[in-house]
């Protein structure tokens, strides 16, 4: 009887002892669960960083040559101004002949002479091309001055 009041005992150890080792390993494996919760949010932080600096990355990239872009569309639209402005002030400054003012002359004469048309369009175009030399007064040019008669502008073809 002895041996079976140990082995009760025993029993009892080993049953208390089995739930204390239970208890522990269920511990252990809730550390172990928590840990790996803590590793993979890191893991996850981690890589929801590394891809939110990749997406500003690319965005400042954008943002980048998008301004190039402008610059450079900026720089197309002056050059191409320059060069209508050029080939307009080529075209205004295109001389047909120069001519050399006879005594009793008009602008009108001239103009009959150089366009086959003596009305105010014409003649004037030919004041306002010489104005330096003419002075202000249209109705006075003198014997002897030279002038330029422009090609004349496409509306007065």
């Amino acid at each position: 009887m002895a041996e079976e009041k140990k082995s009760f005992f025993k029993k009892i150890g080993d049953a208390l002892s089995n739930r204390d080792e239970k208890e522990a390993a269920a511990k252990t494996a809730a550390d172990a669960a928590a840990k790996a919760a803590a590793e993979a949010k890191a893991k996850v932080e981690a890589e929801a960083a590394k891809l939110k600096a990749e997406a500003e990355a690319k965005k400042q990239d954008l943002l980048e040559a998008q301004e190039r872009y402008a610059r450079e569309a900026e720089a197309r639209k002056a050059e191409f101004e320059a060069r209508k402005a050029a080939e307009e002030e080529a075209k205004k400054n295109a001389i047909l002949a120069t001519h050399v003012v006879a005594s009793g002359e008009t602008l009108s004469h001239i103009a009959l002479k150089h366009y086959g048309h003596a009305t105010p369009p014409y003649y004037k175009l030919i004041y306002e091309f010489n104005k330096d030399v003419i002075g202000d007064n249209i109705n006075i040019i003198v014997p002897g001055q030279e002038l330029r008669i422009p090609v004349l502008p496409e509306e007065l073809k």
